[in-house]
């Protein structure tokens, strides 16, 4: 029960809200994009054995995430031998997970950890010991009740925006 919530923290950790930080500047036009620090080589050795699982993509993440992500490596060192296991299986994972996934996990940490710890607890070995086939229908069913993301307006640009002066002859 303890390490599954410490993989709902560490989920909720890396999909938390986005740490101020000033811009990094735009990169001149037909170059590429600049990598965002560290690098992995320049991570700590022992911040690459934590995020070992992450070293192929490392290069490719913004600040932003590169700092959760090391953030919950400084809390690796004191995870026991079967956490460290099942945070490295499940590292990739949570890493992939998309922008909508990360606000469904957040949501779903807030509503679980607004429960007392008994109700959770108790929660938690109920869903667990359901049948996989249960499992999977119910998160289907909770994906269906989701309601769609609001639809994106496309930008406008200005002079399209604002009615055409008209012209004096």
């Amino acid at each position: 029960m303890r390490h599954r919530l410490l993989i709902v923290l560490l989920a909720c950790a890396v999909a938390g809200p986005v740490m101020a930080q000033p811009p990094a500047p735009a990169a001149a036009p037909g170059s590429a994009a600049p990598r965002a620090h560290p690098l992995w080589r320049e991570l700590s050795a022992d911040q690459r054995e934590a995020l070992q699982p992450l070293a192929g993509d490392w290069d490719k993440f913004d600040a932003d995430r590169k700092r959760k992500w090391i953030a919950i490596a400084a809390k690796y060192p004191n995870m026991s031998a079967e956490g460290k296991q099942r945070f490295h299986e499940r590292m990739p994972q949570l890493a992939k997970l998309t922008p909508e996934q990360r606000e469904t996990t957040r949501e779903n940490f807030r509503r679980a950890y607004s429960l007392p710890p008994d109700q959770r607890q108790a929660l938690t070995q109920k869903y667990q010991q359901l049948p996989d086939d249960r499992k999977k229908a119910l998160a289907a069913q909770a994906h269906a009740k989701r309601p769609p993301p609001p639809p994106k307006r496309p930008a406008v640009p200005a002079r399209e925006a604002s009615p055409a002066a008209p012209a004096h002859p």
